[in-house]
């Protein structure tokens, strides 16, 4: 009983930051989301009509929803691209190639840059004026190929992609590495005497034991991939782009929750709809990416 009691007081202080810290707010939100309300003066009830207006409404339906699909477009090069990738080189560090600690350390460092400077680099490297890309084409004589970039809505979700493929491979990277560490010695030598190559080591031993670690990767990656701001904020500026092909969800959420200066209204009741309305899309994305993770565990078990 006296354990039980010391675990309760070790729990308890950190339960209750967290209750007041996230708890409280999620719960703030939703209660928020059905009335209307600047941040000023009495709140209006108004129903559903913020999650009305969010989905129906011709005019704020397109707008959320372009944003949403540039999310989901975000989720699908996740996982067609970038855990791929971040699984590859994992492995290239686990069977420690030549160089592998100068590939490490060039692959985690832009994780640990602040992403106001990888927005700083980009603009350097993409700006139609000032922008190195452009110089470079026009110093080795290929003034033709110079572009807005950025300012092109035909690269510039691509320019996106590319630059967080280069800033946030590292994490996942590391994720995958310490599981791989974490792969029998015995399952590894066993493979290797019955003359297994290092592809058949990865795809047959290593690959089928990364689920824990594809589990935490994926959650983290579909969260980021629905709440981020401040890399697309920062490229595309607060409209999300020309045609809004940088525009996300928690962009429109800023936009419409603390942009009345910019935009002429603010109304945190309608902002809180979408935040409300995001959160249960992640949850749904959580849940359906634990069936399929479950699923694969339960055919991968069978299998043995």
């Amino acid at each position: 009983m006296k354990r039980s009691r010391a675990y309760i007081g070790f729990i308890v202080p950190g339960f209750l930051i967290y209750t007041v810290f996230m708890i409280v707010p999620i719960v703030f939100a939703v209660y928020m989301s059905f009335f209307n309300w600047s941040g000023v003066g009495p709140m209006v009830p108004v129903g559903l009509a913020n999650y009305r207006k969010l989905l129906f409404s011709s005019r704020e339906s397109r707008i959320f929803f372009n944003a949403l699909t540039n999310n989901f477009k975000y989720v699908g090069v996740v996982f067609l691209i970038i855990t791929p990738l971040q699984i590859v080189f994992a492995y290239v560090l686990y069977i420690r190639i030549k160089a592998h600690k100068y590939i490490q350390f060039m692959l985690f460092l832009p994780y640990v840059i602040s992403t106001s400077i990888i927005g700083f680099f980009a603009t350097m490297v993409f700006d139609p004026n000032i922008g190195m890309l452009n110089n470079l084409l026009a110093a080795v004589g290929l003034p033709h190929l110079r572009g807005a970039w950025m300012g092109d809505p035909n690269m510039s979700f691509k320019i996106f992609v590319a630059i967080v493929i280069w800033a946030f491979i590292g994490n996942g990277m590391m994720i995958f590495n310490a599981n791989m560490k974490e792969v029998s010695h015995d399952i590894l030598e066993a493979a290797r005497i019955d003359g297994a190559g290092e592809l058949a080591m990865f795809f047959r031993v290593v690959l089928p034991q990364l689920g824990s670690s594809l589990n935490t990767v994926s959650t983290l990656s579909i969260i980021y991939a629905l709440t981020m701001f401040d890399l697309p904020f920062l490229l595309g500026g607060v409209q999300g782009g020309v045609n809004n092909t940088l525009d996300f969800v928690q962009m429109v959420f800023y936009r419409r929750a603390f942009g009345g200066t910019y935009f002429g209204e603010t109304s945190l009741g309608y902002g809180s709809a979408i935040s409300v309305t995001v959160l249960v899309i992640i949850m749904a994305c959580f849940l359906l990416l634990r069936a399929l993770i479950y699923a694969l565990e339960r055919r991968q078990a069978g299998s043995i």
